[in-house]
């Protein structure tokens, strides 16, 4: 009997809780929408914005705070949700490749492909807050889903292709090819 009054209470707790529910549901497509806004996952539906959001992991940096500091191993992606990020190197010419990011902005995307040394540190430059895409998760969304990765690697590679071609230009020696 005082099994079946727990079960009961239970299911009257859910019911009531039910319109927060609403709430949270309407709280995750706007956090879908915020997803699908980001350059990097703009060829993503809906369905997969959902799938990937599970892999994210959100983090918050106060100004001047470090977010990953040159040398430390990386270990996957960070993309500005808002905020202002700026990265700093011993290497001058990657000063001209991305000096700071802001929202929609990703950065440390090689460590996606391979765990080395960071080429630069990443330090907030205001309050700033950012979603981390680990290499693991990444490399476990491929294997579940790789209509998925493959549309994250095209948008990666794209601006690869872009950083890359800056960073040459700005080497007077070296061709573009």
């Amino acid at each position: 009997m005082l099994l079946g009054k727990q079960t009961e209470r239970r299911q009257i707790l859910e019911v009531m809780k039910s319109p927060f529910n609403f709430l949270r549901a309407a709280a995750d497509d706007r956090r879908i929408e915020n997803l699908k806004g980001l350059s990097l996952f703009k060829r993503l539906t809906a369905r997969e914005l959902r799938e990937l959001d599970l892999l994210l992991h959100e983090r918050s940096y106060q100004a001047d705070e470090v977010i990953f500091d040159e040398g430390d191993t990386g270990l996957g992606l960070y993309i500005v949700v808002s905020g202002r990020v700026k990265i700093v190197s011993s290497h001058a010419a990657l000063q001209r490749v991305t000096p700071e990011c802001g929202p929609g902005d990703f950065f440390g995307e090689l460590a996606l492909f391979e765990e080395s040394q960071r080429t630069a540190r990443a330090v907030a430059g205001e309050p700033t807050q950012v979603l981390a895409l680990f290499r693991t998760e990444f490399f476990s969304l491929l294997e579940r889903d790789r209509g998925i990765g493959l549309k994250i690697l095209f948008e990666l590679s794209r601006t690869v292709v872009g950083r890359a071609r800056k960073l040459l230009a700005s080497q007077p020696h070296l061709p573009i090819v």
